[in-house]
């Protein structure tokens, strides 16, 4: 096990260093005046911070499995639920970087950022993709199978998954349709009354999502580059599982108590916040068809060919 734990090499320190840099951004936003408004409902530093800790902690029993005394398993439910806690801790940096374009000129949202808490969500998703990096390394370097390009693990995902982000695709955009057609239902649930113009940019956005759903698991996928998918994919399931956790997480602990968030109790408001909590789910459906599509056309990798030559 310890020969294949150096296998990572540079994936675990570098691991390390950017929980490091999330704790730090966490603890320097805590200590500052707190943000716009906009930021009302995101997680609080401590969450941040703490499973910057625990990433840290059990990406240092990954690079030296022999010198920690903690189970294969442990070291997995540990890591990842630290990334689950950094995936939520990042979530809203899309509103972040929508106000930087405001403030670039861009029109949209208001011009105002909260630059402390941008550094440390940008931060945390740095973080979350190098500790979920490495945890599936250490996944697959324990159970001798290829740390390179997973050969020798469980089958990949199959196609359900693809067909599962193309059905989750449609109730966001279906409900804003809704609206734009004058329903009132649940409208006043997201703290305004005003009635938005038809949703165009919306339908283009998730109507591209679901093509891409349906391509990482079709034949016809081969008209693209697989850097393409991959690239889409990947980008696709950030963004999402960043705001899913961001609307999922964030109205549950607003209801225990631990946060004070724009989410309302009534009856409306648990439409929208089943609608906007299905992107939780819709960026699991694409990290699963994305996953799937890379273990299907990934070729032989160095390892491989070294393993099997041994």
């Amino acid at each position: 096990m310890r020969a294949r734990a150096t296998e990572r090499g540079w994936l675990v320190p570098a691991t390390v260093v950017a929980c490091i840099a999330a704790l730090a951004t966490a603890v320097t936003q805590s200590a500052l005046p707190a943000g716009d408004g906009y930021t009302k409902g995101f997680a609080p530093w401590w969450v941040s911070a703490i499973s910057a800790v625990l990433g840290a902690s059990v990406a240092s029993a990954m690079q030296r499995p022999g010198a920690v005394r903690m189970p294969r398993r442990a070291v997995l439910v540990v890591a990842w639920s630290a990334t689950i806690l950094l995936i939520w801790s990042a979530g809203g940096i899309v509103f972040d970087m929508l106000r930087t374009l405001a403030v670039l000129g861009v029109p949209g949202l208001p011009p105002v950022v909260d630059w402390a808490g941008f550094a440390a969500r940008a931060a945390a998703l740095a973080a979350t993709a190098l500790l979920a990096a490495a945890t599936l390394s250490y996944a697959r370097a324990t159970a001798a199978a290829c740390a390179g390009c997973g050969r020798g693990t469980t089958r990949p995902p199959g196609s359900w998954s693809g067909y599962a982000a193309c059905l989750l695709v449609l109730p966001y955009p279906a409900l804003k349709v809704y609206w734009a057609l004058g329903g009132r239902v649940a409208r006043s649930a997201i703290g305004t009354e005003s009635v938005e113009g038809f949703p165009i940019a919306e339908l283009v956005l998730f109507g591209a999502a679901a093509v891409l759903g349906l391509a990482l698991v079709q034949s016809w996928s081969r008209v693209f580059p697989r850097w393409m998918l991959l690239a889409g994919g990947w980008t696709a399931t950030g963004v999402l599982l960043s705001m899913g956790a961001l609307a999922g997480l964030g109205t549950i602990t607003q209801a225990l108590g631990l946060v004070d968030g724009p989410v309302r109790f009534d009856g409306a408001a648990r439409i929208v916040a089943l609608v906007y909590g299905s992107w939780l789910l819709l960026g699991l459906a694409f990290g699963a068809a994305t996953l799937g599509y890379q273990r299907r056309t990934q070729p032989s990798c160095e390892r491989c060919v070294r393993l099997s030559a041994a």
